[in-house]
């Protein structure tokens, strides 16, 4: 695709993971002249992100989306919470929720990444360009001029668009250019995770341990495979597969196989949160906008779900002349309301799994809490309803 200085498009999305690609092809659909620039030459294959909640579903559905997702992910009906050893404290049982999107889908993030960028292909061929960053942003009265630079022979352009978003992640580009603070920090805590053959017997079913040395998750990913993730030990650890594998199996009870590692990493959690969310004629995004702790799963799709706000308030003011200051007001004081109670209840799950030095009143809690009409709210919480 023949990038134009002369033209003015309707927005230019700066980063194409899943939270920038599905922006794109929500503002296609919405009608927008839409140019989607992603810094990376290739797309990044690992599985990262897997988690799909029920209105991030029903966001898929409603943009005609959903069907590739249900072919190539697996849903998740069932969630157990077991103390030491796997003794049972109690079940979560997702097809309580209202249908159909009752349950929650897994599915690695390159896979996801593939179906939005095939999308948008059939869309319009050329909305998505690779090796191309943004270096520059100018807010002029009606547009914004916005410097690019070509990865693979540095050659720069001055492009025009309307309105510019920010899908670039927790080191945003595009939020730094646009003069908007980040304020947070990390959490104390490490975690690791593994993607292994999955011999639980499980099936489909998600499992959350609550041991005394801290948590551990495991949850089944298509073909085969279940992704473990644990609370680290400070004083030991297990930054490798085979250790990792050998602390689970002493928490749990039950552990992966290392020789049947795909993938391995571990990582901190961190909270950000930005300053603004739309200030002038930038609107930001995902990682842009806040960090979220990923205990829980939510900070992709809360990204979604922002993704979809900003481009009916962009669409609404590109294309119907709704006030700009209107929409970014509004769009700023629901996006950041929202992100604010995703973080606590990420903290909430955080808070759940910590090492505890007194796991029998904790597991108490948690038993108490699934064995009772509270688990409706528990439910409620892990599903990200009412946000």
């Amino acid at each position: 695709m023949y990038l134009s200085e002369e033209k003015t498009y309707d927005l230019i999305i700066a980063g194409a993971g899943p939270v920038g690609l599905l922006a794109g092809i929500l503002a296609r659909q919405a009608g927008l002249d839409v140019l989607l620039l992603e810094r990376n030459s290739e797309p990044i294959l690992h599985s990262r992100s897997i988690g799909i909640h029920p209105p991030s579903l029903r966001l898929l559905s409603e943009a005609g989306l959903l069907d590739p997702f249900l072919e190539k992910g697996l849903m998740i009906r069932q969630g157990h919470a077991m103390s030491r050893h796997r003794a049972p404290l109690g079940t979560l049982d997702f097809r309580a929720i209202s249908p159909p999107f009752n349950y929650i889908l897994t599915i690695p993030q390159w896979i996801t990444e593939l179906i939005f960028s095939q999308k948008l292909v059939e869309l319009k061929p050329g909305i998505l360009q690779r090796g191309i960053g943004v270096t520059g942003i100018e807010q002029k009265k009606n547009h914004c001029e916005v410097a690019v630079e070509e990865a693979w022979n540095g050659r720069t352009m001055t492009l025009r668009a309307k309105l510019v978003m920010g899908c670039d992640g927790k080191r945003s580009t595009v939020r730094q250019l646009a003069g908007i603070p980040f304020d947070g920090g990390p959490y104390p805590h490490r975690y690791a995770m593994g993607d292994f053959t999955d011999q639980t017997g499980y099936g489909t079913d998600a499992v959350i341990f609550l041991s005394p040395a801290g948590l551990v998750e495991c949850f089944p990913l298509p073909g085969g495979i279940r992704r473990w993730v644990m609370q680290l030990d400070q004083a030991d650890p297990a930054e490798k597969a085979p250790a990792f594998a050998e602390q689970v199996q002493q928490r749990c009870g039950i552990g992966p196989d290392p020789a049947s590692c795909s993938m391995f990493s571990v990582f901190g959690v961190e909270r950000y949160l930005a300053g603004r969310f739309w200030k002038g004629r930038v609107v930001l995004a995902g990682d842009s906008a806040h960090v979220v702790s990923p205990i829980g799963g939510q900070g992709m799709n809360l990204g979604w779900i922002h993704s979809a706000e900003a481009v009916r308030g962009m669409a609404s003011v590109i294309r119907d002349g709704f006030p700009l200051d209107v929409a970014s007001r509004r769009y700023d004081r629901k996006a950041r309301s929202r992100a604010e109670k995703v973080i606590r209840r990420a903290e909430f799950n955080m808070l759940l799994g910590n090492r505890s030095r007194f796991p029998g009143l904790r597991n108490q809690a948690v038993r108490l809490l699934l064995g009772t009409p509270l688990r409706r709210s528990l439910r409620h919480r892990f599903t990200m309803q009412g946000l």
